[in-house]
């Protein structure tokens, strides 16, 4: 609005001094005249005053003139010094509003109403690892930035829907590609914004670094779900994927086992050589029994010494022979920890429970190996038994 008037003041001041030269004029010669031949009725001496009437008037208009034109002058020069003062400040307060963007800790830039990159602070140089002279008006940073194209387009997707819908993204998380490959995390705030004439001219996104946290999320997480003595995953943990596991055996009709193992006769060796050897045992049976399994199975403590392996898509009788390979493993070799003198003589007794050979579902297999555990022990122990053992004894007594 303020061009607009600014465009319209020059009309409007060139029309006023018009219509008051032509009032001016036609009272000036329409009253002169009307008194002149009123007051002189000689022809010569009529056409003598009308002579100098008609210089008397270029004399009083060209000074009303200068009058009216010095003063619109002086209030043109007077907008003019005010404009510049405005333009001066608003300069300066363009530069100390980049100066801030530039130097704020946050990522910040602007898209054009095409997508187009226009700001790229350093702190988007720093996180990302590129300069703003490579981005800008360059479309190549998405792919750089997401290079997977599922992903990208989701990403995109988000941008069109701020630029062309106005929707204001808070806290959407995204895991950009930086230079040097490295994966981080950024939160981001965006919005459209507009001119002084409410044009959309595009929007600007104000993005935090979050990889330190997400990295402390993770380990926090990954702390919660592993036990603190041996390093394998909690109870609470294992139950959980075991979870996860038998709704994926049920979908597929995928074979699943389960292994329960206890280290034989461990409240001796707590009492034998006191309860840090014991912390000690465990610790390094938990190592040996990871470096047996798959990496697709999991191994959890579930309880004092009591060790659970969850085996995904593996039937009873693999499931069989795994645990006799881990009873001779530990059977074989001794374990040796500080402050004993003499190697410790270790063995254990499986319980094995598979899904579908021992049990019409997956939820009963805790009980079941838990039951051939139990049977292992009261078999002699350092032995392996199966679900259908103990199903066979409960028969037998029966």
């Amino acid at each position: 609005m303020d061009n607009q008037q600014t465009s319209i003041d020059p009309v409007r001041q060139a029309a006023k001094v018009a219509i008051v030269y032509g009032v001016v004029a036609f009272l000036w010669i329409a009253l002169s005249d009307w008194l002149l031949q009123q007051w002189v009725a000689d022809p010569e001496r009529l056409t003598q005053l009308q002579t100098f009437k008609g210089w008397g008037f270029v004399i009083v208009t060209s000074l009303a003139l200068f009058a009216i034109m010095l003063h619109f002058l002086r209030i043109t020069a007077r907008h003019v010094r005010r404009q510049d003062e405005q333009s001066r400040q608003l300069h300066g307060l363009g530069q100390f509003r980049e100066s801030i963007i530039d130097n704020a800790s946050i990522w910040i830039n602007v898209l054009d109403p095409q997508s187009r990159i226009t700001v790229w602070n350093k702190a988007a140089e720093q996180i990302s690892g590129y300069r703003r002279e490579e981005v800008f008006d360059n479309p190549a940073i998405w792919e750089w930035l997401y290079p997977d194209p599922d992903y990208r387009q989701e990403v995109m997707t988000k941008v069109t829907d701020i630029l062309e819908r106005g929707a204001e993204v808070k806290d959407f998380e995204t895991c950009i590609r930086s230079r040097d490959g490295q994966e981080k995390f950024i939160s981001w705030n965006s919005r459209r914004f507009f001119d002084e004439n409410g044009h959309m001219i595009g929007s600007i996104a104000i993005g935090l670094d979050i990889t330190e946290r997400r990295e402390m999320e993770r380990e926090l997480a990954r702390l919660a779900a592993s036990d603190s003595l041996t390093g394998l995953a909690t109870r609470r943990e294992l139950e959980k994927r075991f979870q996860e596991e038998s709704a994926r055996s049920l979908r597929y009709q995928n074979p699943l086992s389960l292994l329960m193992v206890d280290v034989d006769n461990f409240k001796q060796i707590n009492d034998d050589f006191s309860h840090h050897v014991g912390d000690e045992v465990l610790r390094q049976l938990s190592g040996r029994l990871q470096r047996t399994v798959r990496e697709v199975d999991h191994i959890g403590r579930y309880g004092g010494d009591e060790l659970v392996i969850l085996l995904p898509e593996m039937d009873a009788p693999e499931a069989s022979a795994m645990a006799e390979r881990i009873r001779r493993s530990v059977e074989a070799d001794s374990l040796q920890c500080d402050g004993v003198d003499k190697p410790i003589k270790l063995t254990v007794s499986i319980g094995v429970a598979s899904y579908p050979t021992h049990e019409q579902s997956p939820d009963n297999l805790f009980g079941l190996a838990d039951r051939a555990m139990y049977l292992a022990k009261q078999s002699g122990r350092n032995c392996v038994r199966t679900a259908a053992d103990s199903q066979a004894q409960g028969n037998s007594e029966s």
